[in-house]
């Protein structure tokens, strides 16, 4: 295994060297990226709670060379994923040298039938690439580089760069992905209702809330049985523990119906709340588990559980 990264490494590394060689032959002097870049970049993937649920993220680039460029534009190049594609406009930054900078990108279609990028840990994790990225760079300061003026990655020299991933996301997003594809083939799970409600907990009778799930079969799908829903940061089960077993047992509607009280009642939980209104759900696909998924709810339905967190927590 270590041979065979070793190997990737010295194949980006000549991507690089080949990017950078024909950035050398550029005509103009004032358009030539500095020989000594290329091979001093680094770049780290990363992804906030918040982009988790549009698959967004970002390719953080640094500048480990002594020269001053613009940072125009990338892509991401991961196994188990089709190409990436902007997240907005990306306006050119100047890298400085030591300074880090952000190209937002939204990760690409998942490849269910590829394998996905390594799982690694420690000081693996840090420092052994899982993808690489294609950053465009010209020289300069954003304000005076030649062609940083149009910010749309499509101009200055492209560099290849190889890609640490420290917190995994990039295989988490695809086991992730593939498990909700398998268990939408044989059921669809989705929020249909939230709301405020007395429900009874082991130290009696509170207020707490409802949440409804509608579990339809897919007609022709596999066997998909709900094992476990886990609450959230913002909600918890009111009988103190995961609902599971009886608790998710459809009935004649197809519907099930979750009691739940408030995880905490300190008013910040709210406030900066980011996965509190996604369910974790367990569920196996012909007896064969599969990581975790999450069931979103509608903006309605999120604004109705910071109501029901509100009222039950007794805040003014």
């Amino acid at each position: 295994m270590r041979a065979g990264r070793r190997a990737a490494g010295l194949l980006a590394a000549a991507a690089v060297a080949l990017a950078t060689g024909a950035a050398c032959t550029a005509p103009d002097d004032a358009d030539r990226l500095p020989d000594d870049v290329a091979g001093h970049l680094s770049a780290e993937l990363r992804q906030e709670r918040t982009q988790y649920a549009d698959r967004r993220a970002v390719v953080h680039v640094t500048n480990g060379s002594g020269s001053t460029v613009t940072l125009v534009g990338g892509t991401l190049d991961a196994p188990g994923y089709g190409p990436s594609s902007p997240d907005g406009h990306h306006r050119p930054r100047t890298l400085a040298p030591g300074a880090g900078r952000d190209v937002r990108i939204r990760l690409g279609d998942v490849d269910c039938d590829a394998a996905a990028p390594e799982t690694l840990s420690g000081a693996d994790a840090q420092t052994t690439p899982v993808a690489t990225a294609t950053v465009r760079l010209v020289p300069g300061e954003a304000s005076a580089a030649p062609g940083a003026d149009g910010g749309s990655g499509d101009t200055g020299t492209a560099v290849r760069v190889d890609v640490t991933d420290p917190l995994a996301r990039l295989a988490a997003v695809h086991a992730e992905t593939c498990a909700e594809r398998l268990v939408a083939s044989g059921l669809a799970v989705r929020v249909t209702d939230v709301r405020a409600a007395r429900v009874r907990t082991p130290d009696g009778v509170v207020d707490g809330g409802r949440v409804t799930l509608a579990v339809e079969p897919v007609p022709g799908g596999p066997d998909v049985r709900l094992l476990q829903v886990a609450g959230t940061t913002l909600l918890s089960p009111a009988a103190g523990h995961a609902w599971s077993g009886d608790d998710l047992t459809p009935g004649a509607d197809g519907r099930v119906v979750l009691d739940l009280v408030p995880a905490r009642c300190d008013p910040h939980v709210v406030a900066e709340d980011k996965r509190g209104t996604f369910l974790p759900v367990h569920a196996e696909v012909n007896g064969a588990r599969q990581p975790e998924i999450y069931v979103p709810m509608s903006d309605e339905q999120r604004a109705a559980t910071y109501d029901l967190v509100h009222d039950a927590c007794g805040w003014d």
